[in-house]
């Protein structure tokens, strides 16, 4: 089936070019529509993926994954007023040190994991490009690049086999407030088990190229921000990663 001029495509990408948002809720029928929608978005506003974020809900479901194309390091900066953000997320990143490029065959765990250069603290910043975004469906949402909007790196850990994830502990600041904390709260235990997946994902969009970013889903939730807010998330067994949400 082909999925190419498709007018969700068309309407999500003149919203992220624009800056504007999407009044009727789109109807996405299949998660293969989503990454075709994904696909075209990314061809309309010329933009290769700097990064990935990969998620799951649970250990023994199906995974999703995006692109994305706005990847920076810690301290961030964004401007507060920019209409489509929704909040922050707290994450964890592997950053591949070696390409995996696109091939028939599937990458095993072993090729995949031998490929992570480090782990790295992240701040996913979410977006949205739908206007009643809450009650819109998981397909819509994932068509949106599952609502991403940016992605900052921070302090990262070259050795990081002995950290139990399932253990770990995080926290989220705002204007140095805790807003939430936790101990091992990954949906899916140790993220990681996330990478081959993707991996594999990638591999039929062109691949991962060396020094891509691959965010692994949220600890803490979403969390609102405002202008002016600064955010920090801790990972005391890796460090830290911050950004502002600067006034206009």
């Amino acid at each position: 089936m082909s999925f190419d001029n498709s007018p969700v495509a068309q309407a999500l990408a003149h919203a992220r070019l624009t800056r504007t948002r999407i009044t009727t809720p789109p109807h996405v029928h299949s998660a293969q529509e989503a990454y075709a929608i994904q696909a075209q978005i990314g061809r309309a506003l010329g933009k290769d993926p700097r990064g990935w974020k990969v998620g799951a809900p649970a250990l023994d479901a199906e995974p999703s994954a995006a692109p994305i194309y706005d990847v920076s390091r810690s301290p961030g900066r964004i401007s507060g007023s920019t209409r489509h953000l929704i909040g922050v997320e707290a994450e964890i990143a592997a950053i591949f040190g070696m390409p995996l490029p696109a091939r028939a065959v599937p990458y095993t765990e072993d090729e995949v994991m031998s490929a992570v250069e480090e782990i790295c603290v992240a701040i996913e910043v979410c977006a949205t490009r739908l206007n009643d975004w809450q009650s819109a469906d998981d397909l819509a949402k994932l068509a949106d690049h599952g609502l991403n909007f940016a992605l900052v790196l921070g302090d990262a850990k070259r050795d990081f086999a002995s950290i139990d994830f399932r253990v770990a502990e995080v926290r989220t600041r705002i204007n140095g407030a805790i807003i939430k904390e936790g101990r091992g709260t990954h949906a899916v235990g140790n993220p990681l088990v996330l990478l081959p997946w993707l991996a594999n994902h990638a591999r039929t969009r062109g691949g991962v190229d060396a020094g891509t970013a691959v965010t692994t889903g949220a600890w803490l939730g979403l969390h609102p921000i405002q202008s002016g807010d600064e955010v920090t998330v801790e990972f005391p067994a890796i460090g830290s990663a911050c950004i502002r949400f600067e006034a206009d």
